[in-house]
């Protein structure tokens, strides 16, 4: 299956949000996050983000400070300080 994921930032800044594009904006990360983890499990994704270049910024610096803390749950174990150190990071 070939996944298609476009987000787009400035609408998720809107006034006019509805709760299903927030719903659909949290299954597009949880699916992004799950691909990042294990690509051979999962099919590539299109993705597509829009949004102002502080946002997009913003939003990889996230992407990559959660891989980081998946890597450091999978190989110390939930109980480690260094996995509690990224999760707050």
């Amino acid at each position: 299956m070939l996944m298609a994921i476009t987000i787009n930032l400035e609408e998720l800044k809107s006034n006019k949000l509805h709760e299903s594009y927030v719903a659909q904006f949290a299954a597009d990360i949880e699916y992004l996050l799950h691909y990042l983890y294990s690509p051979s499990l999962f099919s590539t994704p299109t993705i597509t983000v829009t949004g102002k270049k502080t946002d997009l910024k913003t939003l990889s610096g996230l992407l990559a400070s959660e891989k980081r803390y998946m890597d450091a749950y999978v190989k110390y174990g939930f109980g480690d300080p260094r996995v509690a150190n990224n999760k707050i990071r």
